[in-house]
C-alpha cells in the first residue's frame, strides 16, 4: 500500500504544478498588456511631437504678423497716432450713487420671486 506521506507529496506536487501553470499564463497576459501599453505610450509620444511641431509653426512671429495685417488690418503705429498723456480727455463727472438711488422710483407691484414651472404643473 502507498503510505500517507507519499500521497501528501503527490498532492503537493500536483497542486504546485497547477499553480505554476496558472502563474505562467497570468505572467504572459501581463507581458502582453505591458507590450500594448508601451505601443500606446509610443503612439501618444509621437502625437505629442506632431502637436509641438504644429504649435511651433503656428506661433512663428512672421506668420502671426502676416495674419494680423491680412485678417485684422493691423498696421504699425505711426508717430502721428501717438498722443501725450496730458492731451487725453478725462471722463465726465457722474452723479453720486446716492443721487441716482433717490431718482429711481420703486417698483409698484413687482414680485421678486422667479417664475418656475415644472413639467408636473403643465
Amino acid at each position: 500500500m502507498i503510505k500517507r506521506a507519499t500521497l501528501v507529496w503527490m498532492a503537493l506536487s500536483i497542486f504546485s504544478g497547477i499553480g505554476l501553470f496558472n502563474l505562467k499564463y497570468s505572467v504572459s497576459e501581463m507581458e502582453d498588456r505591458l507590450i500594448a501599453l508601451q505601443k500606446e505610450n509610443h503612439s501618444q509620444m509621437e502625437a505629442i511631437h506632431v502637436l509641438k511641431a504644429e504649435w511651433s509653426f503656428l506661433n512663428k512671429p512672421v506668420r502671426i504678423n502676416d495674419l494680423g495685417q491680412r485678417e485684422l488690418m493691423l498696421a504699425p503705429v505711426t508717430a502721428s497716432q501717438a498722443v501725450e498723456i496730458k492731451n487725453i480727455p478725462f471722463r465726465p463727472e457722474f452723479a453720486p450713487i446716492s443721487e441716482l438711488k433717490s431718482s429711481v422710483p420703486p417698483a409698484a407691484d413687482h414680485d421678486p420671486s422667479p417664475i418656475i414651472t415644472s413639467k408636473r404643473e403643465k
